[in-house]
């Protein structure tokens, strides 16, 4: 995607596509069993009901906000991301920064998953977590993350996930439709993207 300068999002959600397609082909759509409990346990230990898990989200969430922040390589995504010919110019390698930014994205995916895999009882199918892609986008959205690159920031991306998850839990509580809260999604996505872009126009 870098070399070739295709478009991030459009490229995640179309190997995405391919790779959902592929596991359900290869497990005909049929749900399969959990995993041995005691290997969750070496991993996310249990203490009362305190959800341990909590602690990886911590400690992901300090590690990339140090590599934002207090690094060089910190410094050149926010560069790349607000203006990529800029960028080129001062003498960063764009293909780097950007090679960069999906390999840790990568590495954060699957250590994610690897531990959603590791808190699933019962059992799982290929079409376990199918929306949650969007769920992601609409925190960072409303957590002040800009779509054109260059804004955001890690402590906004966690109050976006509060706030989100937060509405989330109480359209469930409140008894409200799986398929309306899809709908709530939708204007929350479209009304910060929005708003995004208004901030965009006014600044150029």
């Amino acid at each position: 995607m870098a070399r070739f300068k295709m478009h991030p999002f459009i490229s995640t959600m179309s190997n995405m596509l391919i790779i959902f397609g592929l596991v359900t082909y290869a497990t005909k759509g049929v749900s399969f069993g959990a995993i041995d409990q005691a290997i969750p346990q070496m991993f996310i230990p249990k203490f009362g009901k305190f959800p341990t898990i909590i602690l990886w989200a911590i400690a992901a969430v300090a590690i990339v906000w140090f590599i934002w922040n207090k690094t060089t390589f910190g410094k050149n995504l926010y560069a790349v991301g607000g203006n990529p010919e800029a960028a080129s110019v001062s003498g960063i390698s764009v293909f780097k920064v950007t090679m960069g930014a999906f390999v840790m994205a990568g590495i954060l995916y699957g250590c994610g998953s690897w531990l959603e895999c590791l808190r699933m009882v019962g059992s799982g199918s290929a079409a376990y977590g199918q929306g949650w892609d969007m769920d992601a986008i609409a925190a960072c959205v409303v957590g002040g993350v800009s779509f054109t690159g260059g804004i955001g920031k890690i402590s906004g991306v966690v109050v976006g996930v509060l706030i989100f998850t937060s509405l989330t839990y109480s359209l469930t509580i409140l008894g409200i439709d799986t398929n309306l809260q899809f709908i709530f999604e939708g204007i929350i996505i479209l009304a910060a993207v929005t708003l995004d872009c208004l901030k965009y126009v006014q600044k150029k």
